[in-house]
């Protein structure tokens, strides 16, 4: 497992977020990537399931709707689901784990923040909902 050979922690700047393949321009953090055990035990019935958390990808604006047109998308096909990798780089650029969001769909878009009186960035961000989360090498090998 390359986890038991690295010994200084990887980055967290370095990163890409990729829809079916193809890199999501601008993403500046992903945040909610978190697998509890799953069970949930209420005082009357047996264990259930807890749901997954959703999954908070933030980009600046630029002349790109891709998120935009994907919440659109969905909003007129609701079965409409595309696989989402993360992945984390080392610092030389290499890939070294990827968490796939499987079967994820769009749950809420937020606008930019404008305020004229400061001069920061635009950001938009996305909610994601999916079936289930995968962490695995990049080539493709399961964690």
């Amino acid at each position: 497992m390359p986890g038991s050979q690295r010994q200084d922690p990887l980055p967290a700047f370095r990163f890409v977020v990729e829809r079916e393949g193809k890199a999501i321009p601008q993403v500046t953090s992903v945040t909610g990537l978190m697998l509890e055990s799953g069970l949930f035990f209420p005082d009357t019935t047996g264990a259930s399931l807890l749901p997954l958390p959703n999954v908070v990808v933030q980009r600046g604006v630029t002349d790109d709707t891709l998120l935009w047109d994907w919440v659109k998308m969905t909003r007129k096909d609701p079965t409409l689901r595309y696989d989402i990798r993360i992945i984390l780089m080392d610092s030389s650029g290499q890939a070294v784990n990827v968490w796939r969001l499987v079967k994820a769909y769009p749950v809420r878009w937020y606008g930019p923040d404008l305020i004229a009186d400061t001069s920061a960035v635009a950001f938009e961000t996305l909610e994601l909902g999916y079936e289930r989360i995968d962490w695995e090498l990049p080539d493709g090998t399961p964690v």
